[in-house]
């Protein structure tokens, strides 16, 4: 006999092959049909809005007369909501937005009285390894999932203890049957003895413990008011003597908490196909979404928040309320279809246009911001340097400036910084209206000159900013001299084009690349979910490049090559002779005493069903694939079981996965290491030596395909229709931005080192009235506040192996929230800088402080304002 606790919940996508304002409309009868139904029927214990407050508060935004009514049944925790804003990704958003998620999320389930304290992810696709760590940093010991556990080779039970690898547990629970299994459940005896009792025959051989766990709910499901009598009758009728009782989350994770003692332990990522699809290859669908959000949130975290902290710590006010709204429309796009890109395309266009407006919300804030600081510390015409990391670094740095001068001179305390001008063009300087009593008067105004340049930076100071003069020259200005030819150079590598093939040598240790990029293209049978071969394709590789043009300063040296491939133009005509003409275009780009190559890619794809990658080729010889994860790294065995797989997964396990931006091979004594701006997917092919093949994009045409090679049976998402998505075969220009990096070594220091060498360059903005079109509020008047500040500034410095992950604004606190993880291998202790700060949890909660910080962990502390 046992107890089997029901869940009553509806599972809500906000978007998916309908709309969000289809979503909204549906909302807006469901959600009042719950509250309607629960206040009628008190046997109705409680009911779950599916644990995301996005979708409620679209509800409250067309029903507003229902708010205090659903706020007295979210305080009676008969209706339950939260703690996510949205279901998160957790494998193609970064680690700081499923924080920034689950902290929004929980506050606007707070305001309505109370937030559900489970992290519940019913239908994410998968979970990274540190999710106990994210979930613990918000009062959250415990997660309720579906997807991901392979119980042959994970934890034994449905109920464990998962531990991240900075050793923050919680207690485990998967749903094995899915959060539908008892979806539309009914009283019928055919009903409860053919589908409900065999099912919950199978939740007792995979619990080890009295109480069971059936959900009871589905895809937008109404609320059935006969719920409480069906449970009656399956109770009259189990053949176990089983009691059926509606239940919430809350009180089950209760009873597993009393248990925990007994609950086996596992530590790692819970990504296998093993029971239900994890869709291993989603990272490479819809491309471009998923550049437009990378680019989002590298700029909030590593230049919007950055400047908001040293203005607000140097007395600037900002409107605050703008981040809220910015993060939360970012976040609408982070749910697991959503990000995915496995919807209609009316949708991803939603989720597309989303990305954007919050891209401009981000610039238009950030133009605010760095404006103001400089007008407070910089003359006209000068140059403000920001550095987002939390050491000091000097770089080349790549800027656009604008004098009236036909030649400028940088120059930083009385002495001069070097720079190339890149480019120089003379704009028209247009004409000055003003408004007379005869009418408008136009005042022409001389030219100016816009500079393309590369400088090299003085030492810049960490999370800080120093201040440049850019100066009249009066020396005549002389067009620079490039120098031409097939390779670039610095102080640590050379990269040759020779006989068509790119040669990647290390300077300092003697490793030589050869053959250092390869593209390589193949069909896609799959759809909006999966890649899947084509039975009998072979894909196509090029290796040789054609120089379009190499161009030399002593800063920065560039080279721009181009690959053409002849492609099928789509599924159809693989088997047949006609190609079609693809261009890649490649500029590869040393900077002085970097020791990163940069690479931008470009092409306008014009082939649909297609899989373009690009292979970074290695000296390495290794089996295993290295990748980040939010604050830690994870190592992966290559290769997957291929054979019989159909025996015990729903879809192939292959090896292809997916990183938050660092991928790397290593044996003893070296690495490379690739630093992905927007590109989430890779896979590590061959072994002798191995090869970085990193998905550029895949193209499709549906949403949903049946029987895959890789996915047999149903297709996935809705499965009795076939929707077209003409748009996810991106037939369009795409770009690509990644850096490759040879190193010593591929411990978690030495790649945060080189991430931040890639991702957390320094970053400009010049006080200039010459030319306000860059930023779009350049041409709007501030009254400005009357204040003198610092040339130059700094906010902290961090030793390392600690890294800085984010600066956001305190919410619930004043001030700003200081959070950084330790990348090295052992225990890290506080540094004297902030060890006088109170320490918080991600909620902004006080919490016993640590003298010393473990690897992989995070520690906030809060810098008061």
């Amino acid at each position: 006999m046992n107890q089997i606790h029901v869940i009553a919940h509806t599972h809500w996508d906000q978007e998916w092959y309908f709309t969000r304002q289809d979503s909204m409309v549906l909302a807006s009868y469901n959600f009042a049909d719950v509250i309607d139904t629960l206040e009628q029927n008190p046997a109705y214990h409680c009911y779950h809005l599916d644990g995301q407050m996005a979708v409620v508060d679209d509800f409250l935004a067309i029903n507003t007369d229902y708010r205090a009514r659903l706020e007295t049944l979210v305080r009676e925790k008969r209706v339950f909501v939260g703690p996510w804003y949205t279901q998160t990704d957790s494998y193609n958003v970064h680690g700081e937005s499923i924080i920034r998620n689950l902290k929004y999320g929980i506050f606007a389930a707070r305001r309505l009285g109370h937030a559900m304290q489970v992290g519940y992810l019913p239908d994410t696709f998968g979970h990274n390894a540190q999710m106990p760590m994210i979930l613990q940093g918000c009062n959250i010991d415990n997660i309720v999932f579906w997807r991901g556990i392979d119980h042959d080779r994970h934890a034994k039970t449905s109920q464990f203890l998962w531990r991240a690898p900075s050793g923050a547990t919680v207690i485990a629970c998967a749903m094995a049957l899915g959060y539908g299994a008892a979806k539309n459940m009914r009283s019928e005896a055919l009903h409860l003895q053919g589908k409900i009792y065999p099912m919950v025959n199978h939740l007792r051989s995979r619990a080890g413990i009295n109480d069971l766990l059936l959900p009871c709910g589905g895809d937008q499901v109404s609320i059935d008011p006969a719920l409480p009598k069906i449970l009656q009758v399956a109770s009259a009728q189990s053949p176990d003597r089983d009691r059926y009782l509606i239940s919430s989350l809350e009180h089950y994770v209760g009873i597993l908490r009393a248990q925990r003692e007994q609950f086996e332990l596992w530590e790692g990522e819970l990504k296998s196909p093993r029971y239900t699809r994890i869709h291993k290859t989603i990272g490479s669908v819809r491309y471009d979404i998923k550049k437009k959000n990378d680019e989002v949130e590298q700029f909030i975290l590593r230049q919007l928040e950055p400047t908001i902290a040293m203005a607000r710590h140097q007395g600037i006010p900002v409107n605050l309320s703008v981040v809220d709204t910015l993060w939360k429309k970012l976040l609408r796009s982070h749910a697991h279809d959503s990000i995915g890109g496995c919807n209609s395309d009316a949708t991803n266009r939603d989720i597309l246009h989303r990305l954007e407006q919050t891209e401009q919300l981000c610039h238009s804030l950030w133009n605010l911001v760095v404006k103001t600081l400089a007008a407070a510390c910089v003359q006209e015409g000068g140059l403000l340097i920001f550095n987002p990391l939390a050491t000091p670094t000097q770089r080349v740095v790549k800027t656009t400036l604008y004098s009236r001068a036909e030649n400028i001179a940088l120059m930083h305390q009385g002495r001069p910084i070097p720079f190339d001008v890149l480019k120089r063009d003379a704009l028209p300087g247009g004409t000055a209206i003003s408004l007379t009593a005869e009418g408008e008067c136009e005042t022409p105004l001389p030219p100016y000159f816009r500079w393309q340049v590369a400088l090299q930076t003085p030492v810049l100071p960490p999370v800080g900013y120093l201040t440049v003069r850019v100066e009249d020259n009066p020396a005549p200005f002389r067009q620079p001299e490039q120098t031409k030819g097939c390779e670039i150079e610095n102080t640590r590598y050379q990269l040759a084009l020779d006989a068509g093939t790119l040669t990647l040598q290390d300077k300092r240790s003697g490793r030589r690349i050869p053959s250092l990029f390869t593209l390589e293209d193949c069909a896609d049978a799959g759809d909006s979910y999966d890649f899947s071969p084509l039975a009998g394709d072979a894909p196509t590789r090029c290796s040789h490049f054609t120089l379009i043009d190499c161009l030399k300063t002593p800063l920065v040296e560039t080279l721009v090559v181009e690959a053409r491939m002849l492609l099928p133009p789509g599924l159809a005509g693989r088997q047949d002779s006609g190609r079609i003409p693809l261009s890649i275009h490649l500029v590869c780009e040393l900077r002085h005493d970097d020791p990163t190559l940069y690479v931008e890619a470009s092409l306008e794809n014009s082939h649909c069903d297609h899989r373009l990658r690009l292979l970074i080729g290695s000296d390495i010889h290794t089996r295993h694939a290295i990748a980040s994860q939010p604050f830690a790294i994870i190592q992966r065995e290559t290769g997957c079981a291929a054979e019989n797989w159909q025996e015990r997964y729903r879809e192939m396990p292959v090896d292809i996965e997916t990183s938050e931006g660092i991928i790397a091979v290593a044996e003893a004594g070296k690495a490379l290491v690739v630093n992905s701006r927007g590109m989430k997917e890779f896979q590590i092919v061959g072994s002798e030596p191995a090869a970085i093949a990193l998905t550029l994009f895949k193209a499709t045409g549906v949403l949903g395909r049946n029987d895959l090679d890789w996915r047999p049976g149903r297709a996935s998402g809705i499965n009795n229709t076939v929707v077209e998505t003409p748009d996810a075969q991106l037939l369009k220009p795409l770009h690509f931005s990644f850096s490759v990096a040879l190193a010593d070594n591929a411990d978690h220091l030495t790649l945060r080192q080189l991430e931040n060498q890639a991702a957390g360059q320094p970053f400009t903005y010049q006080r200039q009235m010459l030319h306000t079109l860059d930023h779009r509020l350049e041409r709007f008047t501030l009254r400005l506040p009357d204040r003198r500040l610092p040339a130059q500034f700094s906010l902290l410095t961090l030793p390392e192996p600690l890294i800085l992950s984010a600066l956001p604004h305190a919410q619930q606190l004043s001030g700003t929230v200081v959070r950084l993880f330790n990348a090295g291998t052992q225990p890290a202790p506080i540094p004297e800088c902030l060890a006088g700060l109170r320490q918080i949890n991600y909620l902004e909660e006080p919490v016993q402080p640590v003298t010393a910080i473990p690897p992989f962990a995070t520690c906030d502390f809060l810098m008061e304002a």
